[in-house]
């Protein structure tokens, strides 16, 4: 390990000692909970520190060998919030910058501020405003090269906005009526990686019906516009609908399931891709409570996407299944466990690496374990482990992952 990291980690250890030091302090002095006060503003600065051994860090891009590595990541972060009786505003900004102890031309950081606005006005009428700003790189995907337009393992960096509106008004006790949009706006820095600028508009509404004081029957309706912005070859128009149960964050079960359609229109007809097509939809995400200590959580989603790396649209199916213990002999500690599966069947035909010309078909299969020990409210240790297998047609793709990692958090 080199001069250069060591004296790296050592100045990250030496801010978070110092960091826990004054959290502890103010956490003796100030109020309850452990809130940093200026009048009825909350501040809540956080931390997090985490050590990374990954056996296959550039997951073989290019058919090339396997690398791994150590990581040393630090997360920087702080939140201002106002709460005004049922209202809430607040601004939080946060960091991840990632050091590789053998592959520094590697390195990244990716950078996210923003804020929210949550109104809750008596009469039923709920209202919520959100606008997020990232400053952020997708990494380098192999150690060689230098970085420039005819580097293909070259890192992206890019900026994202994510602007959300959203408007809910319950009404005759049981019926309640919602409508949003957002508009994400993604732009790659660099003018020979533009091709993948874009923006996307998504307006869409709700019909909720209460069954009980705690679940919701609810009936979605979403319509999007994706533009990019150099040429019009990907522009597509895309809707969904969905039927579901909503439940709410206080009962047993919480979160949602809805089943549905959707399909995906493209604007100009290209050779070698399915340019209009559909199929049935899901988006679960489904927490239950099966005691004090123990949790399930179902996730299952199916999704039409589009690649990041060659704008070619596919399905992208996943489901998993979460289950965290906490111990009932010592209530600090935690454990959990994952295990997924999921596929991702493409509807445009692109060019392998070995030259071949053929529509790309992704199996990935993953499972994780780990452990949390809670020291302080404030201050939170894990060990976490997890596995990836993700079996693609194409080279560039096929990989298995590795991935181990110790992480210190205060969040105050």
């Amino acid at each position: 390990m080199n001069r250069t990291l060591w004296g790296r980690r050592w100045l990250v250890v030496t801010s978070m000692i110092t960091f826990f030091g004054l959290v502890s302090s103010v956490s003796a002095q100030g109020p309850g909970k452990g809130n940093i006060k200026v009048g009825a503003l909350e501040v809540h600065p956080s931390i997090g520190l985490t050590e990374t051994y990954n056996d296959n860090i550039y997951k073989n891009y290019g058919n090339l060998r396997s690398e791994s590595d150590w990581i040393t990541t630090l997360t920087p972060g702080i939140q201002f919030s106002l709460p005004l009786q049922r209202h809430s505003f607040q601004v939080d900004y946060r960091a991840d910058v990632n050091w590789f102890s053998s592959n520094s031309n590697t390195n990244y950081t990716n950078q996210r501020v923003g804020g929210a606005v949550n109104l809750d006005f008596p009469g039923g009428l709920i209202f919520k405003f959100s606008d997020y700003y990232s400053d952020a790189i997708i990494p380098r995907k192999a150690k060689t090269g230098n970085n420039s337009s005819s580097d293909p393992y070259r890192d992206l960096p890019y900026t994202s906005n994510d602007l959300n509106i959203m408007g809910k008004y319950r009404f005759v006790d049981r019926w309640a009526v919602e409508a949003r949009y957002n508009n994400y706006d993604y732009a790659y820095k660099n003018s020979y990686d533009q091709g993948g600028n874009y923006k996307r508009d998504l307006y869409g509404g709700s019909l909720y019906y209460r069954f009980t004081s705690k679940m919701d029957a609810v009936l979605d309706y979403n319509f999007g516009k994706t533009t990019y912005k150099t040429t019009s070859t990907n522009n597509n128009k895309e809707q969904s609908i969905y039927l579901g149960l909503s439940f709410d964050p206080t009962s047993k079960l919480q979160g949602y399931a809805k089943l549905g359609w959707t399909q995906k229109d493209y604007d100009i007809t290209l050779t070698g891709r399915n340019n209009s097509f559909s199929g049935i939809s899901s988006l679960i995400d489904l927490t239950y409570s099966l005691s004090r200590y123990d949790g399930l959580t179902f996730k299952g989603n199916r999704t039409i996407q589009e690649d990041v790396d060659s704008n070619a649209p596919f399905i992208n199916t996943d489901f998993s299944l979460w289950y965290r213990h906490v111990l009932a002999w010592n209530e600090k500690v935690s454990l959990n466990a994952n295990a997924g599966y999921g596929t991702g069947k493409f509807e445009q035909s692109t060019t392998d690496i070995d030259g071949t010309v053929k529509t790309r078909d992704d199996k990935r299969l993953y499972a994780g374990a780990g452990i949390a020990y809670a020291i302080q409210r404030w201050l939170t240790l894990g060990v976490n482990y997890s596995y990836t297998d993700n079996n693609s047609n194409f080279l560039n793709y096929k990989y298995k992952e590795n991935k181990v990692w110790f992480n210190a958090t205060a969040a105050f």
